[in-house]
Protein backbone atom coordinates (compact mmCIF):
# COMPACT_ATOMS: atom_id res chain seq x y z
CA UNK A 1 0.00 0.00 0.00
CA UNK A 2 3.16 2.11 0.38
CA UNK A 3 5.80 3.09 -1.76
CA UNK A 4 8.11 3.89 0.67
CA UNK A 5 10.19 1.42 2.55
CA UNK A 6 9.93 3.35 5.96
CA UNK A 7 7.94 2.31 8.50
CA UNK A 8 4.37 4.16 8.40
CA UNK A 9 2.49 5.92 10.40
CA UNK A 10 -0.36 3.55 10.92
CA UNK A 11 -0.51 -0.33 10.59
CA UNK A 12 -4.23 -1.04 9.80
CA UNK A 13 -4.83 -4.78 10.81
CA UNK A 14 -7.73 -6.86 9.22
CA UNK A 15 -9.18 -10.21 10.34
CA UNK A 16 -11.00 -12.25 8.66
CA UNK A 17 -12.45 -15.24 7.85
CA UNK A 18 -15.08 -16.33 5.11
CA UNK A 19 -16.39 -12.62 4.68
CA UNK A 20 -15.68 -12.35 0.98
CA UNK A 21 -18.98 -10.57 1.17
CA UNK A 22 -18.45 -7.44 2.64
CA UNK A 23 -14.21 -6.81 2.51
CA UNK A 24 -14.45 -5.38 -0.73
CA UNK A 25 -16.10 -2.31 1.01
CA UNK A 26 -13.53 -2.62 4.16
CA UNK A 27 -10.99 -2.39 2.01
CA UNK A 28 -12.61 0.93 -0.36
CA UNK A 29 -12.72 2.66 3.04
CA UNK A 30 -9.15 2.61 3.72
CA UNK A 31 -7.93 3.04 0.12
CA UNK A 32 -9.64 5.99 0.26
CA UNK A 33 -7.34 7.51 3.39
CA UNK A 34 -5.77 10.73 2.55
CA UNK A 35 -2.79 12.37 4.13
CA UNK A 36 -1.07 9.96 6.27
CA UNK A 37 0.75 6.83 5.34
CA UNK A 38 -0.14 3.35 6.40
CA UNK A 39 0.28 -0.33 5.39
CA UNK A 40 -2.84 -2.86 5.89
CA UNK A 41 -1.99 -6.12 7.48
CA UNK A 42 -4.30 -9.15 6.75
CA UNK A 43 -4.48 -11.83 8.86
CA UNK A 44 -7.16 -14.60 7.48
CA UNK A 45 -8.57 -17.89 9.56
CA UNK A 46 -8.17 -20.58 6.69
CA UNK A 47 -11.14 -19.10 4.58
CA UNK A 48 -12.93 -21.45 2.39
CA UNK A 49 -14.82 -18.62 0.57
CA UNK A 50 -12.57 -17.04 -1.54
CA UNK A 51 -11.57 -14.09 0.21
CA UNK A 52 -8.14 -15.34 1.04
CA UNK A 53 -7.31 -15.43 -2.28
CA UNK A 54 -8.85 -12.40 -2.87
CA UNK A 55 -6.82 -10.45 0.29
CA UNK A 56 -3.72 -11.88 -1.27
CA UNK A 57 -4.65 -10.43 -4.83
CA UNK A 58 -4.94 -6.91 -3.37
CA UNK A 59 -1.25 -6.98 -2.48
CA UNK A 60 -1.56 -6.27 1.27
CA UNK A 61 2.15 -5.11 2.49
CA UNK A 62 1.67 -8.69 4.92
CA UNK A 63 -0.36 -11.17 4.77
CA UNK A 64 -0.99 -14.90 6.31
CA UNK A 65 -4.01 -17.09 5.77
CA UNK A 66 -3.95 -20.30 8.34
CA UNK A 67 -6.24 -21.94 10.98
CA UNK A 68 -6.49 -20.04 13.92
CA UNK A 69 -7.42 -19.85 17.81
CA UNK A 70 -9.96 -16.83 17.49
CA UNK A 71 -10.53 -13.43 16.52
CA UNK A 72 -7.90 -12.31 19.55
CA UNK A 73 -5.26 -14.76 18.44
CA UNK A 74 -5.41 -13.49 14.94
CA UNK A 75 -5.05 -9.77 15.63
CA UNK A 76 -2.01 -10.99 17.85
CA UNK A 77 -0.30 -12.42 14.80
CA UNK A 78 -1.13 -9.28 12.86
CA UNK A 79 0.41 -6.89 15.44
CA UNK A 80 3.63 -8.96 15.18
CA UNK A 81 3.81 -8.42 11.49
CA UNK A 82 2.64 -4.63 11.88
CA UNK A 83 5.49 -1.94 11.58
CA UNK A 84 3.50 1.37 12.27
CA UNK A 85 3.83 3.41 15.16
CA UNK A 86 -0.08 3.09 15.84
CA UNK A 87 -2.05 0.30 15.21
CA UNK A 88 -5.61 0.64 13.73
CA UNK A 89 -8.09 -2.50 13.77
CA UNK A 90 -10.57 -2.55 10.75
CA UNK A 91 -11.94 -6.00 10.99
CA UNK A 92 -13.63 -7.13 8.01
CA UNK A 93 -17.34 -5.79 7.84
CA UNK A 94 -16.36 -2.57 9.21
CA UNK A 95 -15.44 0.50 7.29
CA UNK A 96 -13.41 4.16 8.12
CA UNK A 97 -15.83 6.76 8.56
CA UNK A 98 -14.51 9.10 5.62
CA UNK A 99 -11.36 10.03 4.01
CA UNK A 100 -9.49 12.00 6.91
CA UNK A 101 -9.93 9.18 9.91
CA UNK A 102 -6.78 8.41 10.31
CA UNK A 103 -5.30 11.70 9.32
CA UNK A 104 -6.72 13.43 11.99
CA UNK A 105 -6.54 11.35 14.54
CA UNK A 106 -2.51 11.00 13.86
CA UNK A 107 -2.74 14.25 13.86
CA UNK A 108 -5.01 15.30 17.15
CA UNK A 109 -2.02 12.91 19.18
CA UNK A 110 0.43 14.47 21.61
CA UNK A 111 3.51 12.84 22.48
CA UNK A 112 2.30 11.42 25.41
CA UNK A 113 -0.43 10.11 23.99
CA UNK A 114 -0.73 6.08 24.24
CA UNK A 115 -4.83 6.11 22.82
CA UNK A 116 -6.71 8.47 20.51
CA UNK A 117 -9.91 7.90 20.01
CA UNK A 118 -13.50 8.72 18.72
CA UNK A 119 -17.07 7.77 18.13
CA UNK A 120 -18.59 4.89 16.18
CA UNK A 121 -21.49 4.20 14.12
CA UNK A 122 -23.55 0.98 14.90
CA UNK A 123 -25.14 -0.73 11.72
CA UNK A 124 -27.17 -3.01 10.60
CA UNK A 125 -30.65 -4.67 10.02
CA UNK A 126 -31.86 -1.94 12.84
CA UNK A 127 -30.32 0.79 10.67
CA UNK A 128 -28.03 3.39 12.50
CA UNK A 129 -26.84 4.30 15.80
CA UNK A 130 -24.20 6.40 16.53
CA UNK A 131 -22.04 5.66 20.02
CA UNK A 132 -20.20 8.49 21.56
CA UNK A 133 -17.16 8.06 24.00
CA UNK A 134 -16.70 11.65 24.83
CA UNK A 135 -17.23 10.98 28.20
CA UNK A 136 -14.62 8.10 28.92
CA UNK A 137 -11.29 8.91 30.84
CA UNK A 138 -8.59 6.76 32.14
CA UNK A 139 -10.73 6.74 35.66
CA UNK A 140 -13.89 5.11 34.53
CA UNK A 141 -13.07 3.31 31.97
CA UNK A 142 -13.43 0.19 34.10
CA UNK A 143 -16.45 1.23 34.52
CA UNK A 144 -17.47 1.53 30.84
CA UNK A 145 -16.14 0.67 27.78
CA UNK A 146 -14.51 1.89 24.91
CA UNK A 147 -14.95 -0.14 21.14
CA UNK A 148 -11.41 -0.76 19.94
CA UNK A 149 -12.85 0.58 16.39
CA UNK A 150 -12.87 3.49 18.19
CA UNK A 151 -9.52 4.03 18.88
CA UNK A 152 -5.79 4.28 17.37
CA UNK A 153 -3.26 2.59 20.08
CA UNK A 154 0.94 3.37 20.12
CA UNK A 155 2.34 -0.52 18.59
CA UNK A 156 4.83 0.12 21.25
CA UNK A 157 2.33 -1.56 24.05
CA UNK A 158 1.94 -4.33 22.95
CA UNK A 159 5.39 -5.16 24.16
CA UNK A 160 4.71 -2.73 27.17
CA UNK A 161 2.26 -4.84 28.88
CA UNK A 162 1.74 -7.54 26.05
CA UNK A 163 -0.48 -9.73 24.02
CA UNK A 164 -3.95 -9.88 23.98
CA UNK A 165 -5.17 -12.48 26.74
CA UNK A 166 -6.70 -15.52 24.69
CA UNK A 167 -8.44 -16.27 27.97
CA UNK A 168 -10.87 -13.89 26.77
CA UNK A 169 -13.10 -15.13 24.30
CA UNK A 170 -14.84 -11.45 23.63
CA UNK A 171 -13.17 -8.59 25.66
CA UNK A 172 -9.11 -9.69 25.56
CA UNK A 173 -9.03 -5.97 23.49
CA UNK A 174 -10.71 -4.54 26.63
CA UNK A 175 -8.30 -6.22 29.21
CA UNK A 176 -5.54 -5.29 26.91
CA UNK A 177 -6.70 -1.69 26.99
CA UNK A 178 -7.17 -1.04 31.05
CA UNK A 179 -3.75 -2.54 31.05
CA UNK A 180 -2.52 0.24 28.89
CA UNK A 181 -4.35 2.65 30.61
CA UNK A 182 -2.78 1.55 34.21
CA UNK A 183 0.63 2.69 32.89
CA UNK A 184 -0.43 6.20 33.13
CA UNK A 185 -0.17 7.42 29.29
CA UNK A 186 -2.43 9.84 27.82
CA UNK A 187 -6.17 9.15 25.97
CA UNK A 188 -6.67 11.91 23.88
CA UNK A 189 -10.84 11.94 22.43
CA UNK A 190 -11.11 13.49 19.02
CA UNK A 191 -14.92 14.60 18.40
CA UNK A 192 -15.61 12.74 14.92
CA UNK A 193 -16.79 9.22 13.64
CA UNK A 194 -14.28 7.18 13.55
CA UNK A 195 -15.60 3.99 12.06
CA UNK A 196 -18.92 2.07 10.49
CA UNK A 197 -18.98 -1.12 12.94
CA UNK A 198 -21.48 -3.77 11.88
CA UNK A 199 -23.31 -4.81 14.81
CA UNK A 200 -23.22 -8.42 14.10
CA UNK A 201 -20.20 -9.21 15.14
CA UNK A 202 -19.41 -12.00 18.18
CA UNK A 203 -20.10 -9.05 21.17
CA UNK A 204 -23.87 -9.12 19.67
CA UNK A 205 -24.45 -12.77 18.84
CA UNK A 206 -23.67 -13.45 22.34
CA UNK A 207 -24.37 -10.46 24.26
CA UNK A 208 -24.84 -11.73 27.66
CA UNK A 209 -21.87 -14.03 27.84
CA UNK A 210 -19.99 -11.25 26.50
CA UNK A 211 -21.50 -8.97 29.23
CA UNK A 212 -20.91 -11.47 31.90
CA UNK A 213 -17.29 -12.01 30.38
CA UNK A 214 -16.55 -8.15 30.62
CA UNK A 215 -17.63 -8.11 33.84
CA UNK A 216 -14.79 -10.42 34.99
CA UNK A 217 -12.51 -8.46 33.49
CA UNK A 218 -13.87 -5.30 35.57
CA UNK A 219 -13.50 -7.50 38.41
CA UNK A 220 -9.83 -8.23 38.06
CA UNK A 221 -8.76 -4.64 36.99
CA UNK A 222 -11.18 -2.86 39.74
CA UNK A 223 -11.07 -4.27 43.68
CA UNK A 224 -12.71 -4.44 45.96
CA UNK A 225 -15.89 -5.20 44.75
CA UNK A 226 -17.89 -2.37 46.39
CA UNK A 227 -15.28 0.26 44.26
CA UNK A 228 -16.68 -1.34 41.22
CA UNK A 229 -20.25 -1.16 42.05
CA UNK A 230 -20.06 2.43 43.07
CA UNK A 231 -18.07 3.59 39.93
CA UNK A 232 -20.30 1.76 37.99
CA UNK A 233 -23.56 2.79 39.47
CA UNK A 234 -21.99 6.83 39.02
CA UNK A 235 -21.66 6.70 35.76
CA UNK A 236 -24.75 4.85 34.57
CA UNK A 237 -26.57 7.63 36.53
CA UNK A 238 -24.19 10.46 34.67
CA UNK A 239 -24.97 8.63 31.12
CA UNK A 240 -28.23 9.05 31.63
CA UNK A 241 -28.44 12.08 31.98
CA UNK A 242 -26.66 13.22 29.34
CA UNK A 243 -29.24 10.97 27.41
CA UNK A 244 -32.17 13.26 29.00
CA UNK A 245 -30.11 16.27 28.14
CA UNK A 246 -30.47 15.10 24.49
CA UNK A 247 -26.81 13.98 23.99
CA UNK A 248 -25.56 10.62 22.82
Amino acid sequence: MNDTKAAPQVSVITVSFNAMAVLPDTLASLRAQRGVSYEWVVVDGASKDGSAEWCAAQSPDAFVSEPDRGIYDAMNKAVGLARGEWLYFLNAGDRLADECTLADLVAAARPGDGVVYGDVVYFGDNGERRKRFDWVTPGNLVYGDLCHQALLARRRFFTEVGAFDLAYRYNADFDWLLKVVATGTGMRYVPRDVAYFHDAGAHVAAAEKSEAERDCVRAHHCSPRWRWLLGHGALRVRLKLRKLLGKA
